[in-house]
Order: C-alpha cells, then sequence, then structure tokens
C-alpha cells in the first residue's frame, strides 16, 4: 500500500516529472528456503529516488513463475530505483539499479524466506563487553554478532493480544539511563517497555552486528554488575578499564589483560546458555562529592532533630510545678501538723505564774 502523504511526490513521478526515454525493470522473486524455488503471488514493491529519498512509486504481484515487470519507467539522467518484495510481513530490499537512456533496461533477481516464530534459532556468535568506571558513572558497550541459523526468517510470536512480538530482548541494567546505538536503523526499532529494551526486528538467516552503548549512575564505591545473556552465547569477553585491577572480579575465567592493563575475562570456550547471568564486582569506585555530601547532609539532619528532641524535654523538665508540702481546705490535720494557737497560749501562761510564786 502506497503511503497517502507521498501522494504528491508520486504524482509527479507518473505525470513524467524525468524528461527522457523510458526504461523497464523486471525480473523474477525465488525462495531462498526452497532451494531457491520460484515464488508466486508475492507483492514487489519498486522505489524511486524522489527529492533525495526512497519513495514507493509502484506495486506489482508476481506470477505463477515467480516474474514481475514494471514498464513505463522515467530513465531520466540515471533515475535510481529500488527494488523489494514482502513476504509474510518481512521486506526483501534487492539492489539499486539505475536506469538511463543508454541502458533503460534492468533485469533483477530478489531473494525472500519463510518465516518462522518458535522457536526462537538466534545464537550469540561473540558477545564483547567493555565496561569503563568514571567518577559516578559506568560506561558499557556492547557488540553482539548475531547469528541466524536456521533457513527461514525468525519473526517471534505473539505473546500477547494487540502486541507486537518481540525477538530480542537486551537484558541491560534496569537503571542504566541513556541507550545508543550505532546503526539508526536498530535504535529507530528498539523500544523500551516495562523496563525492557525490546525489538520486533526479523531475523534473516546469516549474521549482523548489533553494537550500543549506555551509561549508568554509580554513588558507591563498590557495585556488582549484572548482565543476564538474552541468547546462548558461544564466546563471551569482559574488558574493565579506569579501575585497579585489584578491587576488580568476575564469574568468568580470567583472561590476558588488555593493552590497557585492565583485567579482562572470557568464557573459556564453553556455550553458556540464555538466562546465565556475568557477575562483575567493582570496588574502590571512583565517587562523585555529591554522594558524601549527601550523606554529610542527612548526618547533620539527624544531629539537629536529635539536638532539638533533647532541647524541648529540658525545657517541659524546667517548667513543672514544684511538689505540693501542705493540704488545705477540709482535709484533716496529720499527727506531724505544728500546735494550734490555744496550745500555745496555755504554755504561756504557766510560765508567767511560776514567775510569780517564784
Amino acid at each position: 500500500m502506497i503511503s497517502s502523504n507521498l501522494s504528491f511526490a508520486i504524482s509527479l513521478f507518473l505525470a513524467g516529472q524525468f524528461a527522457g526515454q523510458c526504461g523497464t525493470i523486471e525480473g523474477v522473486v525465488l525462495n531462498s528456503s526452497q532451494n531457491g524455488a520460484p515464488a508466486a503471488q508475492v507483492c514487489v514493491v519498486l522505489r524511486a529516488a524522489i527529492d533525495g529519498q526512497l519513495v514507493p512509486v509502484e506495486e506489482t504481484t508476481t506470477d505463477v513463475q515467480g516474474r514481475f515487470e514494471f514498464a513505463d519507467l522515467p530513465a531520466g539522467d540515471g533515475q535510481i530505483y529500488l527494488p523489494g518484495a514482502n513476504r509474510d510481513g518481512v521486506h526483501y530490499p534487492g539492489s539499486r539499479v539505475r536506469l538511463t537512456a543508454g541502458q533503460p533496461r534492468a533485469n533483477v533477481r530478489l531473494n525472500i524466506r519463510d518465516t518462522i516464530a518458535e522457536p526462537n534459532p538466534l545464537v550469540v556468535r561473540r558477545h564483547e563487553i567493555d565496561i569503563r568506571t568514571e567518577t559516578g558513572v559506568l560506561r558499557v558497550s556492547e557488540s553482539m554478532l548475531i547469528d541466524n541459523p536456521a533457513a527461514a526468517t525468525y519473526v517471534g510470536a505473539v505473546k500477547h493480544a494487540g502486541m507486537k512480538p518481540v525477538t530480542l530482548q537486551l537484558h541491560v541494567s534496569p537503571d542504566f539511563e541513556r541507550i545508543t546505538f550505532e546503526k539508526e536503523f536498530f535504535g529507530r526499532r528498539f523500544n523500551l517497555i516495562n523496563a525492557s529494551v525490546v525489538t520486533d526486528i526479523p531475523w534473516p538467516p546469516g549474521q549482523r552486528w548489533l553494537k550500543f552503548t549506555y551509561t549508568i549512575r554509580n554513588q558507591q564505591d563498590y557495585r556488582q554488575w549484572k548482565r543476564p545473556l538474552d541468547l546462548p552465547s558461544d564466546q563471551i569477553r569482559v574488558a574493565i578499564d579506569g579501575i585497579d585491577a585489584a578491587h576488580v572480579s568476575c564469574n568468568l575465567a580470567e583472561a590476558t589483560a588488555s593493552a590497557s592493563g585492565g583485567r579482562q575475562y572470557a568464557s573459556a570456550g564453553k556455550t553458556l546458555p540464555a538466562g546465565y547471568e556475568i557477575l562483575v564486582g567493582l570496588g574502590d569506585l571512583p565517587v562523585s562529592w555529591m554522594a558524601y555530601a549527601r550523606w554529610f547532609a542527612l548526618g547533620v539532619l539527624v544531629i539537629l532533630v536529635g539536638g532539638g528532641s533533647l532541647f524541648s524535654a529540658r525545657q517541659r523538665r524546667g517548667a513543672s510545678p514544684p511538689p505540693q508540702l501542705a493540704r488545705t481546705g477540709s482535709q484533716k490535720t496529720s499527727p506531724t501538723a505544728a500546735p494550734s494557737q490555744a496550745s500555745n497560749d496555755r504554755r504561756a501562761g504557766k510560765r508567767r505564774s511560776h514567775r510569780r510564786a517564784a
């Protein structure tokens, strides 16, 4: 289906925007999964270079012999075309074709594949991991040579209704901040879903490199970096730089040191299964002063809160009333209370009588 947003460019194309002799592109579509058998009823899309972009301009369907033809094409002054075939939702591009007045005709061959959804045939032939420690951050670069040894294109299975199939999930550290792919194609096709980096990219037979880099913030002087394997992996190499080798450990076998003197570890020729977890211990890491500032601020806060509570407790004790020593009102006088006024008067009278008698 030709996109509607290209209708203006296509109308110019079909109206004869490019002057000159008309040309023809013809060819055949073969199924490489069936020993090169002709592929009938396959959609073939022709793209043309218009304003610096390759945009779809025509479509056709192969006959029972797998053949197709695009006729009456403007050849112009070296007009460029790109034919490609679609099969089971996978596009198989061919080679670019240039039509000129001297060569107005071209014959091409397009190869397609059968598709499989399960089981996953992908294997990592080489997996190289480079970890570089910097102040407050870990920078991790990974290169994976992914191989599909099957004869069909792996498209993945749909696990949930309404969701796209997942052909590869990268089990990078969940606290990564940013991931960058070396090739823009992969950057457009990988997505972050539920803290997982996933893609629905179809994987045709053969090998291709997947390279990416990501960063992890670190505010601790010791950290254990973990990396579960995404696929069965033949050769794994882990290199660590930017830190004293004495403070590095790994659950893989130690290998020859890197050119910079950092530690290296390898899988020692063993194929490790998907899900196997690579563990790297990193000690004496360079930590940003902000990490210490955070702990210092926490300590000051604890001291202030504790001091304020102690001061308040002392104030409450100082403001309490003194204990009551005498009872008032209708309460009875205790046996140890002071003598009444009448008793004092009687004793004083006796003393005066004794003085007169004398």
